[in-house]
């Protein structure tokens, strides 16, 4: 079924309950969540949600109505420019069987390790017995980019792309999507791939991976990826339905972070360019490279930027909020920008040929987000390693478990 603004049928006969403040479409109890207002039209106090507002509103005056689709198998064939690795198949032949058992699985992989391609194998089984896919993540960058990937791939099959702002729909049976918008499916899918589970919001809001069930069938399979798991995730697929791959497509190590001891916010605040950031970055251009400065926080970026851009013409800078970001990152792609200031906004969903990565404030990230900027280069099988600069003022065990980490994927261990 999928939730439809008064379309359909009734399914419930308001969206919210008004006196235990719940939302009966995202399952939202958090009163805090709620907006509470009179209305003279309907002559009563009118309740709605917040949590879920940005997909249409649910409210206590307004029934939540529903459509069903048929399910409908196709062809579903897809294109690969390379042959999948030992282990990258083996991973496929697992979530197949997962997929036929009606079992969920966590893909616990590397940065790079090709995650998306290993499930293209279950995508097209799916379809071709009726099931209706997703491809979730909670970043809408990661979901611009395998719409992209997955349209190139499967390009007789009609895919639908879904985020706040945007609604490019077909049948609903093949959706790329954000988290979010699952709430506004119910006993839908017959499998879900949930890329980069520990993201933000994902990772804080456990009401997401609620939305995640509710909007799979009965008999369906969720296939969790992340290269950053915690208990939650290894208890919802079952510490049996764990699927390590320590290693990317290209077979080559990750490459280990070197530690700076230097702190940077004494010379921003005096307007000038630290001399050891000014020399790793001049270091990484004249090897035609170009390079990602990650920043801890906006304010200590807007103040980097200038005096970066000063030495080094053309160096941008890059955050959520900012109104030109996409065009940003396309110039960074392209190579018309080689030096690019970033919040962890860019920590994932991202790829850059030649790239080298420079993490200042590096103390003040925890371990998920270093390990994943690390993530960040050697993604190309023409340059598969890359370099790694933390620049710290002083060591913290997210560093060294960063480090501890990267150290053994490289030696074919995991962490769990």
């Amino acid at each position: 079924m999928i939730i439809k603004h008064m379309k359909g049928e009734i399914y419930m006969d308001r969206g919210v309950d008004p006196d235990k403040y719940i939302c009966h479409r995202c399952s939202n109890d958090m009163k805090r969540y709620f907006y509470k207002y009179h209305s003279a039209y309907h002559g009563t106090d009118v309740v709605y949600c917040l949590k879920c507002v940005n997909i249409g509103r649910s409210d206590s005056v307004t029934p939540l109505r529903v459509i069903h689709t048929a399910r409908k198998p196709e062809p579903c064939r897809y294109h690969l420019d390379f042959e999948l690795s030992e282990a990258q198949q083996a991973a496929s032949d697992r979530i197949v069987e997962a997929l036929s058992a009606h079992s969920d699985m966590l893909l616990y992989a590397v940065t790079g390790a090709g995650k998306t391609e290993i499930v293209f194998e279950a995508i097209s089984l799916a379809r071709r017995r009726g099931m209706n896919v997703a491809f979730v993540s909670p970043r809408i960058d990661v979901v611009k980019e395998v719409h992209l990937r997955l349209s190139g791939a499967f390009r007789d099959s009609d895919i639908d792309l879904l985020y706040t702002g945007v609604k490019e729909t077909f049948e609903h049976r093949f959706t790329v999507c954000t988290v979010h918008q699952l709430y506004n499916y119910i006993d839908h899918f017959g499998l879900i791939i949930v890329d980069e589970t520990d993201a933000f919001p994902m990772s804080s809001d456990r009401q997401l991976l609620n939305a995640v069930r509710r909007a799979a069938a009965a008999s369906s399979t969720t296939v969790l990826m992340t290269a950053t798991p915690d208990r939650g995730m290894i208890e919802f697929a079952g510490a049996e339905n764990v699927v390590t791959l320590t290693r990317r497509y290209h077979g080559h190590d990750l490459a280990i972070p070197k530690v700076v001891w230097q702190g940077i916010t004494k010379d921003v605040n005096r307007r000038r360019l630290p001399a050891g950031l000014e020399g790793l970055i001049t270091g990484i251009l004249e090897k035609g490279r170009r390079v990602l400065v990650f920043v801890p926080e906006i304010s200590l970026m807007e103040k980097l930027q200038p005096l970066v851009a000063a030495k080094f013409p053309g160096a941008d800078s890059v955050y959520s909020g900012d109104e030109e970001r996409y065009g940003k990152v396309d110039s960074m792609r392209n190579g018309r920008t080689r030096v690019l200031l970033t919040t962890t906004i860019l920590e994932r969903g991202v790829t850059f040929k030649n790239l080298d990565v420079i993490v200042v404030g590096a103390e003040t990230f925890n371990s998920d987000s270093l390990v994943q900027i690390c993530g960040r280069t050697g993604r190309k099988t023409d340059d598969p390693v890359g370099n790694i600069w933390f620049l710290a003022e002083y060591n913290t065990g997210h560093i060294r478990r960063t480090i501890r980490i990267i150290k053994n994927f490289n030696a074919g261990r995991t962490t769990l």
